[in-house]
């Protein structure tokens, strides 16, 4: 009997020794990790206030300003121009003539005059003994020295535009021309069938840089306000869900955002951000919940 007790008193020592171990080696284990976990290489920013001010871009055609349709005050038949496309004409020159040939009637060349000065754009008729009507333009003049773009643009930049406000008129394409110049009317509605308005934009040009009938951008400064502005890439995108990582005592914390205005490379935050968060803007998109951080300079 008592080699018997002894043998289960050994049994017992052995295996109390063996969870005594195996909780050392757990411990020892889960030490080992924690200090071989990874650190993340990340750069990030403070979010704070900053100055912005939305700006709306559309694309229209330059006009001459103004810009005007010629008609002939009698029918006849176009006979010759006085003037070719391109040429500066001031108010009242005559730019074509016509032959009001009327049977049993002699009757001298009528002569279409210009209206205002400006460049003929455009001569609609050209060909000798073409019929010609006071109801159709035979020719259209433009004011280079002056610019306006006519402009359609949806709701929800009618709502922002407000007659008076900065805008610039800049070449679409070649030379970066740009001409300083503001809004000088908007449409009190919307067209319910094209759900659009209209925006007419005014630029003095005394350098005739911008030509009727080019191309051109027009961005249109609305009001400044202050808000809360990150680089773009600062923002991922998940299902139905934009976020971002915010720095939480050295650990990634996922943050969901309401995003606004873009400018450049950055963009506004509306919601989920505070003034001092520490915003990860690069790396970013190798991070998951509760990563360490390690933050580069």
């Amino acid at each position: 009997m008592h080699s018997k007790a002894k043998r289960w008193a050994l049994i017992i020592i052995a295996v109390l020794s063996a969870v005594i171990l195996f909780q050392i080696i757990k411990k020892v284990t889960r030490a080992g990790e924690k200090l071989s976990e990874t650190a993340y290489d990340v750069k990030a920013v403070q979010a704070g206030k900053t100055d912005i001010q939305e700006a709306i871009f559309i694309r229209g055609i330059a006009e001459g300003n103004p810009q005007i349709k010629v008609y002939s005050q009698v029918p006849g038949k176009f006979e010759r121009n006085a003037v070719s496309e391109g040429s500066f004409v001031n108010k009242d020159d005559t730019i074509l003539y016509i032959n009001r040939d009327i049977v049993g009637m002699d009757y001298q060349l009528a002569n279409v005059m210009a209206p205002a000065a400006g460049i003929v754009t455009k001569i609609y008729t050209t060909d000798k003994g073409a019929f010609v009507t006071p109801q159709y333009p035979v020719a259209e003049i433009a004011n280079p020295d002056k610019i306006k773009v006519i402009l359609s643009t949806g709701e929800e930049d009618m709502i922002k535009i407000k007659a008076g406000q900065t805008a610039e008129i800049s070449a679409a394409y070649g030379d970066k021309i740009t001409l300083k110049g503001s809004v000088s009317s908007v449409t009190p509605f919307i067209d319910k069938d094209t759900m659009a308005g209209t925006v007419i934009v005014k630029a003095d040009n005394p350098k005739r840089d911008i030509k009727p009938g080019m191309s051109v951008n027009v961005k249109i400064y609305g009001q400044r306000r202050q808000g809360i502005m990150l680089p773009e890439n600062a923002v991922l995108l998940g299902e139905s869900r934009s976020y971002v990582y915010i720095n939480d005592n050295g650990r990634a914390k996922m943050t969901d955002v309401k995003t606004g205005y873009i400018e450049g490379d950055n963009i506004e935050i509306t919601e989920g951000i505070n003034i001092g968060d520490v915003v990860v803007t690069e790396g970013n998109f190798k991070l998951n919940e509760g990563n360490l951080l390690k933050i580069k300079e």
